[in-house]
């Protein structure tokens, strides 16, 4: 097999119908390398030593992983928003939706909102142990909907994310180069952000 179609299946694997995973991962890569990998080489070494596989559970023991992962979908939430029709007459806190209109319901706007969160724009995976974990469970933090809408692959996306990270963190080393933000029509890095990736020798 050849690099390139290794790498598509790999991309097409992780993809799994959403883009949530993927545009994470890139924000991520820019921040907080060395804390995320000293509690991931921790996890490893542990296993290494006790010759135990890999469990649910583990994916759960990386309590700073876990921030980081929600702060990243907190600010890179894929989907800006969603549209709303009212199938009748809504009153919202003394406005009035009419009957056939629509609404466009604004997840970045939830997730940077000053009323909902400490300094917004500034990228803080310690806010989540001040809130705790109940806090990625509220009206407040949409970046997979929410109620009846909630996206059924919510676990599945976290733990995609945890499981890449890991193995990111313990055996691969890179070199990313400058790039921008966008979150038009949806988040994503101007350049797709290049990088350079090393396996590192243990």
């Amino acid at each position: 097999m050849n690099f390139s179609y290794c790498h598509n299946s790999f991309s097409v694997f992780l993809y799994w119908g959403i883009e949530n995973p993927w545009n994470s991962i890139y924000i991520y890569m820019l921040i907080l390398y060395l804390i995320v990998k000293e509690e991931n080489m921790e996890l490893k070494r542990q296993k290494t030593e006790s010759c135990e596989d890999f469990s649910w559970t583990d994916y759960m023991s990386l309590p700073f992983t876990q921030n980081v992962i929600s702060e990243t979908l907190r600010m890179a939430n894929i989907i800006n928003g969603v549209w709303r029709k009212a199938l009748k007459d809504v009153h919202i806190k003394g406005h009035l939706i009419p009957e056939g209109w629509c609404v466009l319901t604004s997840f970045i706007s939830v997730h940077m909102d000053e009323q909902n969160y400490d300094n917004p724009y500034h990228f803080d995976p310690w806010r989540w142990e001040k809130t705790g974990a109940a806090a990625v469970n509220n009206n407040n933090f949409t970046p997979f909907g929410g109620g009846q809408r909630l996206c059924p692959g919510l676990e599945l996306s976290r733990l995609e994310i945890s499981i890449f990270l890991h193995h990111l963190v313990t055996s691969y080393g890179w070199v990313a180069e400058k790039d921008e933000i966008i979150h038009f029509p949806t988040v994503k890095m101007k350049k797709k952000l290049p990088i350079t990736v090393t396996p590192v020798r243990t």
